[in-house]
Order: C-alpha cells, then sequence, then structure tokens
C-alpha cells in the first residue's frame, strides 16, 4: 500500500472528483502508476493484458445477447409485456407501481439490461402513474429501483462479463439469479403497496374479463417464452450460455419476421447501438483489468483481509462492512468497472475468508453493487429517471430511500442464508 496509495488510488480519487470519465480516470491512474512508482513493467506486457481481458469465449456472448434486446425494443412488444404485467398485479392497490415492478422482471429475461428497462418502461409507465395521481417522485423511485432487477434474472450481460473475469460459471450464475431477482421484485411490491396505501396513491383496477385474460396472455406468451427457452436450454445442456447468445438472436430475429418489424434499416440500426453498447463496455473490462491486476499484484487483497479481520472476526460484521463498502463504491463508479476491480479484491476475504461459496459471492457483489446505482445522491439510475418523471434528482433520492432497504435486507440475505442464491443451481446439477 506504500506504493498502491499514492501512485494509483491517490490519482484515481483526484481524477474522479474533478468529474473525468471513470475509464479515463483508470487509464490514468494506471498510467501514473506504472510510471511513477518504480515498478518496470513492459509496455507490451499491459497491451496483452488488455487484450486477454476480453479475449474470453464467454464473452462472445455478451454482443449477442445486447443485439436480441436490442432488436425485441426496436419490435415494441415492451407493451405487451406491460398489459400481461397489469393482468396480473394491476388489480392491487398501488397497481400501476406493481406493474412497473413486474414489467421490470418480466423484461430482464428480454433486455438483461438496466438501462434499457429504464428507456423502455420508464418512458411508458412514469407518465401513465402521474395520469392516476401517484406521486412523481414515487414514480420515478419505482421505475428505477425495480430496473435493477434487469441485471439479476437472467439472461444478464452483467453476468456474462461477471463470470468470465471470476471464473465463474455463467450458467450457474443464470440460475442463482432467478431467486434473488424475485425476491428484490416481491420486496419491492410490498414497499410500493406499503407507500400507496399510505398516501393514497393510484386507482384500483377490476380484474379483467377470462376472455380479456387469455387474449393478453396469448399476445405476450411469444416474448415470454425468451427467458424459458434460454435458461431451459442452458439447464437441459442443448447449449452453453455463450451459444445462448446466437439462440436469442436467431429466436427475436423469428419473432421479427412473424410480427412483420423487421427491416434491413431496423436491422443496421439495432447492430450498430449493439456495438457502441458492447464496445464501451469492453473498453471499461480492459482498463479495469489493469487496474485490478495493479492491486492483486501488490497483495493488497491480502492486506484488506488483515485489515478487516484486525477490526473483527465476527463473519456478520465482516458481511455488514462488506456491503457497506459496495454500495459506497457502486455510487462513485460505474458498475462494470466496481466488479472487475472489487471482485479479485473481496474474493478471498467472503469465499477463503468466511466461507462464502464462490457463486453465492458473484451474485452478492453484483446485486451490492448495482444498488449503488440508487444510493443518494449520485446514483446514475436516479440522474436518469429524473428528466423522465421531471423532478429534482434530490426529490427522486428522497423517494427512493424505502425501496433501497428493502434491497439492502434482500442483499444481507444472499450473503448469510447460501440458499437462496444455491438452491436452484444444485436442483439442477450445476454446482
Amino acid at each position: 500500500m506504500d506504493i498502491v496509495g499514492p501512485y494509483l488510488l491517490l490519482p484515481f480519487f483526484a481524477l474522479l472528483l474533478v468529474n473525468v470519465p471513470v475509464v479515463v480516470c483508470l487509464g490514468l491512474a494506471s498510467a501514473v502508476f506504472l510510471f511513477l512508482s518504480g515498478t518496470r513493467l513492459p509496455p507490451l506486457l499491459i497491451a496483452t493484458e488488455m487484450y486477454d481481458s476480453v479475449a474470453k469465449v464467454a464473452l462472445l456472448a455478451l454482443p449477442m445477447f445486447v443485439l436480441a434486446g436490442e432488436l425485441l425494443n426496436r419490435f415494441d412488444l415492451t407493451d405487451r409485456l406491460i398489459a400481461f404485467a397489469r393482468l396480473l398485479v394491476g388489480w392491487i392497490r398501488g397497481g400501476l407501481a406493481h406493474v412497473n415492478i413486474m414489467a421490470s422482471m418480466l423484461f430482464a429475461g428480454v433486455s438483461g439490461s438496466i438501462f434499457g428497462d429504464l428507456a423502455s418502461i420508464g418512458t411508458i409507465l412514469i407518465p401513465a402513474m402521474k395520469r392516476e395521481r401517484y406521486g412523481r417522485a414515487f414514480s420515478a423511485a419505482v421505475t428505477a429501483s425495480s430496473a435493477l432487477i434487469g441485471a439479476i434474472i437472467p439472461p444478464s450481460t452483467v453476468m456474462i462479463i461477471l463470470g468470465a473475469h471470476l471464473n465463474l460459471s455463467i450458467g450457474g450464475l443464470f440460475v442463482a439469479g432467478i431467486l434473488p431477482g424475485v425476491l428484490i421484485g416481491l420486496a419491492l411490491m410490498v414497499v410500493a403497496f406499503v407507500e400507496s396505501w399510505r398516501k393514497g396513491y393510484g386507482e384500483v383496477h377490476r380484474w379483467p374479463a377470462p376472455s380479456e385474460a387469455v387474449r393478453v396472455t396469448a399476445r405476450a406468451l411469444p416474448v415470454l417464452t425468451v427467458p424459458v427457452f434460454l435458461i431451459g436450454g442452458i439447464v437441459g445442456g442443448v447449449f452453453t450460455p455463450t451459444e445462448a447468445g446466437a439462440a436469442a438472436v436467431a429466436y427475436t430475429l423469428l419473432l421479427g419476421i412473424v410480427y412483420r418489424k423487421l427491416s434491413p434499416a431496423l436491422l443496421a440500426t439495432a447492430l450498430w447501438h449493439t456495438v457502441r453498447i458492447t464496445a464501451s463496455a469492453l473498453v471499461i473490462v480492459s482498463v479495469a483489468f489493469v487496474f485490478s491486476r495493479i492491486l492483486t499484484f501488490h497483495r493488497v487483497p491480502q492486506e484488506l483481509l488483515a485489515f478487516l479481520l484486525a477490526i473483527s472476526s465476527e463473519p456478520l460484521v465482516l458481511i455488514l462492512l462488506m456491503t457497506l463498502v459496495l454500495l459506497i463504491v457502486g455510487t462513485f463508479m460505474d458498475a462494470l468497472a466496481n466488479m472487475i476491480i472489487m471482485g479479485p479484491l473481496l474474493l478471498p476475504v467472503m469465499v477463503d475468508g468466511l466461507g462464502m461459496h464462490p457463486i453465492q459471492f458473484g451474485i452478492w457483489l453484483m446485486v451490492g453493487l448495482l444498488l449503488g446505482l440508487l444510493t443518494p445522491p449520485l446514483g446514475l439510475a436516479l440522474f436518469m429517471v429524473s428528466p423522465i418523471a421531471q423532478v429534482p434528482v434530490l426529490r427522486v433520492a428522497w423517494a427512493v430511500v424505502p425501496f433501497l432497504l428493502a434491497q439492502i435486507a434482500v442483499l444481507l440475505a444472499i450473503a448469510t442464508i447460501p440458499a437462496i442464491t444455491l438452491a436452484l443451481p444444485r436442483a439442477f446439477g450445476m454446482i
């Protein structure tokens, strides 16, 4: 730490404080360390490390799932999922808030993207919630909170990157994320119900007629089968998680043909957006990997473990401390960069030190860092929903607190109850 502190961490946080993009902060801090700390590493070795960090077979699934999500968004199939969500939960007090959460849970299996959920569902449901007399800040808080489920319920692009860099089974992570994602959705619905009942938000809608229920379900069924098709294929050994990405694209293109939505212009636009999203993610991954390797080479994980054990040897205390670290770090930095950096740092602490299963650790790490997107006052998700709801970020930050507390409770349950993440993978023989 005598070298890492002044030559790596200090430049990084200094650049971060003056609002330099995270990827530039990581790259410049790593360059400062390599040139000024006295460490002699050939530039070619650094370039090779950066290339090797993204030249992984498992990461081939990343552009495939991104393309599948892009195509489904452009085929305008989101409205079918929202109608189905309204059928399931629209009749409960706070109906549209529940529809918002349920739509994110359903849409997670289609897009696997947090910001895809925010853009697609938020622009539709936030105005609808305002029309039914929901508070603007409340509507924004529900949307931001539920959008995190998009990276937890499979398929998830975040899980692909996490699994590739921590050498975890991506199929195991996919299956392990199902139950935590559902628990977070249910926890958010409980909070939404209490807040709606307490403040008199929304209208109570009637239960739809059987004929309408059948019609809505039939329209949504082709889209709802996407996650079932993918997870079933992976669990059944029909294809690997990487091959599942190609299968998702093929299935999505078939839907576009059936519904007559596919066109050369639409496909070209989806491909261009896929290239941009994938490239931006992989640039962050490669630069963060160099930053992480420097920390690992200088034994920072071992020093962190020794420091924590000096504070307390009680597992619960260490879990609470680590959870607090994830929430704070997740507030200031991109979630992908955090996972590449924090994963190798915390793996020895949580797996070797506390006996947490690697799959359980992967889900806990991912959920904890994603919650940083909601942590007031700097959470990125808050800034994204604020203009959609036309409400100041500070009001959204206050409104999101009850939802954030519910999600933190689920995060602590993930860390302390292994069955939440391991029961399904064990049942399917994946671990």
